[in-house]
């Protein structure tokens, strides 16, 4: 499900998700699965940002605070 952006059509988003312990690679993934578009640019134990496509930020939001798609 991996897709190719442009950089200058998307934004910054933060979400918080428990990463500790993973992987940039394995949060991807997950995050993948729940439907969230992008990809990972930096990670805390509790906070992942990423750049997503701004057609993809409120769905991406939704995604992450369901846990699913």
């Amino acid at each position: 499900m991996t897709s190719i952006f442009k950089l200058d059509e998307t934004v910054k988003q933060t979400y918080k998700y428990q990463t500790k312990g993973k992987s940039p690679t394995e949060v991807q993934k997950e995050l993948e699965i729940m439907g969230v578009k992008g990809f990972v640019i930096r990670m805390s134990n509790i906070h992942v940002t990423m750049r997503v496509p701004r057609e993809s930020k409120n769905k991406n939001r939704e995604c992450v605070r369901n846990g699913k798609d």
